[in-house]
């Protein structure tokens, strides 16, 4: 792992002394900073094995910085040892990429590539975002997470099973074109290549109160099934667009909303917890498409995320299964979408053909006359007019459909 060391000069440097203008966030954990950084390129390298560490390519790219706070408990130590040594070993599109860290002067220091969108809990629940997902685009995120999450609890080479335990929306980070990755690994726990997976007994209980599996919660036995769990109350946040621990949710359960879910799905009341907003008219745009899910996509979805949500780990779906339904949903989805787009631009078209031919029937019947006396008296008509007119019209609807 020596080749991700970066030099604390480097840093400090691009952050100008860990300047307040570089400042965009902060946590138990500690502070976070973006800033350019020169660090390694991790997508055109395939082994460091014999290269000398000044040699590895680097290139220029935007970094979240995370400092981490060293507390007396060794929980934040033993959290930077863990990421740095199960993130040097993932490489995933929906993994966030660790690109280097920094331990000098007893300093921990964590750098990551950059999610310019931030963390899904930012748009969930917030009025302050003003990017109005579909259901389409919420489907495709859950796919992403749900296949991040998966590559962790597969054993590859060079890379053991990893147990994320602290899956939730704070913890999903969005690129630019709003692709989600996993993040913050600092409570994971992970089986050596040589070790059969098993479940994992602790005396503490670690993770997010709202997101935790109830079986851990009682037996202390954390398994990948545990992950699943806190995978189907994100699924539920993602559908209602509200966090599990919104105070709708808390005034009516002090759970949160997996159990609200459970519930409504077994009363057929789980319609109720739809994001409105997804079916909101959008001024930009002259026609306005119902971007919320259809009835197969929905009860596909509400199914699969249900299973996730179960009381006993045993009856939990694996990722596998999970990834399965959910692009069933999506296909569900796209499909009746699609064959709607047909169906207008169809119709659209017969309409404007129909049209097109009754005026160049009325023009040419007033060709014939020679004028338009009937019409407009003073206006003859040349003899030209119906090309004219007919190469008007197609150049408005290859404008309208084509271009």
């Amino acid at each position: 792992m020596e080749w991700l060391k970066i030099p604390l000069s480097e840093i400090k440097s691009a952050t100008s002394g860990f300047d307040e203008a570089y400042y965009i966030g902060a946590g138990g954990y500690g502070r976070v900073y973006k800033a350019e950084l020169d660090v390694l390129d991790i997508d055109n390298f395939s082994s460091t094995e014999g290269k000398c560490k000044d040699k590895l390519p680097k290139r220029r790219r935007t970094v979240a910085i995370k400092c981490i706070i060293d507390r007396e408990d060794e929980n934040s130590k033993q959290g930077f040892l863990t990421e740095i040594e199960l993130l040097s070993s993932c490489k995933h599109p929906n993994i966030v990429s660790l690109l280097g860290f920094c331990t000098e002067a007893r300093d921990m220091i964590l750098v990551y590539e950059y999610a310019i969108k931030g963390s899904l809990s930012d748009y969930l629940g917030s009025t302050s975002k003003t990017i109005k997902l579909p259901w389409e685009k919420r489907l495709q995120i859950c796919l992403d997470i749900a296949h991040g999450i998966n590559y962790l609890h597969t054993h590859m080479e060079g890379k053991p099973r990893i147990i994320h335990r602290d899956i939730k929306s704070e913890n999903i980070l969005l690129d630019a074109n709003l692709n989600a990755k996993v993040a913050d690994f600092g409570l994971s726990k992970f089986h050596h290549t040589d070790q059969q997976p098993s479940t994992i007994y602790t005396k503490h209980i670690a993770g997010t109160e709202f997101y935790m599996d109830p079986e851990y919660l009682t037996s202390c036995k954390y398994k990948k099934e545990s992950d699943v769990y806190s995978f189907g109350v994100v699924l539920f946040e993602i559908l209602s667009g509200r966090l599990a621990y919104d105070s709708t949710y808390v005034g009516e359960n002090e759970k949160g909303l997996a159990p609200i879910a459970r519930r409504r799905f077994n009363e057929g009341t789980l319609k109720e917890l739809i994001d409105p907003k997804m079916t909101e008219e959008d001024d930009e745009h002259l026609i306005t498409v119902n971007r919320g899910p259809n009835q197969d996509s929905f009860e596909a979805f509400s199914r699969i995320a249900y299973q996730c949500l179960a009381e006993t780990q045993a009856k939990r779906p694996t990722m596998e299964v999970v990834i399965k339904e959910l692009n069933n949903a999506l296909n569900l989805q796209v499909s009746q979408f699609v064959t709607k787009i047909a169906i207008f631009i169809f119709l659209s078209w017969s309409l404007l053909v129909n049209i097109v031919v009754v005026i160049i029937n009325f023009l040419t019947k007033v060709h014939k006359y020679g004028c338009i006396y009937f019409v407009l008296p003073i206006f003859p008509i040349s003899k030209n007019i119906v090309f004219e007119f007919g190469f008007i019209i197609y150049e408005l609807i290859t404008n309208s459909f084509l271009s």
